[in-house]
């Protein structure tokens, strides 16, 4: 029973952390680049735009981010990003890196885990 009640918390917070592994490499080894801002589209619920950069061999790249996450008003208009050298395809931009780690989509997964563990605790105790 009791594992069965925390399972899912345990889940939530595993995937949670997951998801900030990206953001973890890129605190130890990002470097900084300057991205152009690219074509905007809708598809996904919110406004997402996509951000052309150069890595330093000369490839270029592009991610997608979404709108909240830039600053530029317009196409063209630069945008500061954190890179991996090491996988220069691995980037986010600097106002997405610098945000507090609650506020990302994993840290809300982790927290959401650790309100269901409580819950769950709080089940036990009082059942």
């Amino acid at each position: 029973m009791t594992v069965l009640l925390y399972s899912p918390a345990v889940v939530a917070a595993v995937i949670g952390l997951l998801m900030m592994l990206p953001r973890y490499f890129l605190k130890r080894h990002g470097k900084p680049v300057v991205g152009e801002r690219g074509s905007a589209s809708g598809g996904t619920g919110s406004l997402d735009v996509v951000v052309h950069y150069v890595d330093p061999h000369g490839a270029e790249r592009h991610i997608t981010v979404d709108f909240s996450d830039i600053d530029g008003e317009g196409r063209g208009d630069p945008v500061a990003l954190v890179f991996d050298p090491g996988r220069p395809g691995r980037a986010m931009t600097l106002k997405e890196f610098t945000a507090p780690w609650w506020r990302t989509v994993g840290g809300f997964v982790v927290l959401l885990g650790a309100v269901m563990a409580v819950a769950a605790t709080v089940l036990l105790i009082f059942a």
